[in-house]
């Protein structure tokens, strides 16, 4: 009953299916995630499945990545040339102009309530992936968003991450009950680090060296557990790596990773 009420609330206070989150265009209750038909069919979605044309579209099978339909491989550049901490990745979209819009509204333009749709998207994304669905799928029993430095989030007000991942939880408990433990404070930053944008993959690694660790008092909830690390954006995967291999040495069984949007696959030096 409180939850409900605290629903309402929030609903009251951000009302969504208003405004379109990333052009602004008014819009009705019908519309998914809060976006008009316009941007709906501009933003490139990543189903990792058949689409509405019937093709099946292609992702790398470790990071998640949308793959050409012309490329051959089943990794993608990165994946190829580089090892990565975690089990395996998945994408709700590619990053480009209008995702970049979404993204900026989010994390710098105050607008925290698009995390609400954001975790409606990302459940979206990996409801079919689950083992509730798949005999085979993944097997989740945590969710750990990618914390953020103490002076982004005084900065900011909030951890975009963060947000998502509770709504991601929500909507999960909404749609099939008994949702993984969130879990937001076992995973610490322990170091500020550089703007990533500009980095090749080498010097993004080694910026992120050392950049994460899990309490003590975390390693009881993750030792031996499947752990769903969710973030915003994924290109070369070092926040991801970093991420994961502290998770892994503090006991945790795999660490599947989640993110908003991922970037294209491009070639090495490109």
């Amino acid at each position: 009953m409180i939850k409900r009420v605290l629903e309402i609330g929030e609903r009251l206070l951000f009302p969504n299916n208003i405004y379109c989150l990333v052009c602004g265009a008014m819009i009705d209750e019908s519309r998914p995630y809060s976006l008009c038909d316009k941007c709906v069919r501009q933003l490139h979605w990543i189903t990792g499945g058949r689409q509405a044309d019937g093709k099946l579209q292609r992702v790398c099978a470790k990071c998640g990545k949308a793959l050409p339909e012309t490329y051959r491989g089943a990794l993608c550049y990165d994946c190829m040339h580089h090892k990565h901490a975690f089990e395996k990745g998945f994408s709700c979209l590619t990053y480009g102009l209008h995702e970049r819009e979404l993204m900026m509204n989010l994390k710098y333009n105050g607008r925290s309530y698009i995390a609400a749709k954001m975790g409606e998207m990302m459940f979206d994304r990996m409801k079919y992936e689950l083992a509730d669905f798949n005999p085979d799928g993944v097997k989740i029993d945590v969710v750990v968003p990618v914390p953020i430095s103490r002076d982004r989030l005084r900065k900011r007000g909030y951890n975009q991450s963060e947000l998502m991942a509770r709504y991601f939880v929500r909507a999960w408990d909404r749609e099939l009950g008994e949702a993984p433990q969130l879990e937001t404070r076992a995973l610490l930053r322990t170091k500020n680090t550089q703007m990533l944008r500009g980095l090749d993959p080498a010097e993004r690694a080694l910026a992120m060296r050392g950049a994460f660790a899990v309490k003590s008092t975390g390693t009881e909830i993750l030792r031996d557990k499947n752990v769903l690390l969710i973030d915003d954006i994924y290109t070369t995967g070092s926040t991801s790596d970093a991420c994961s291999k502290a998770l892994l040495e503090a006991g945790a069984q795999r660490v599947y990773l989640l993110t908003l949007a991922s970037g294209g696959n491009r070639k090495p030096g490109t």
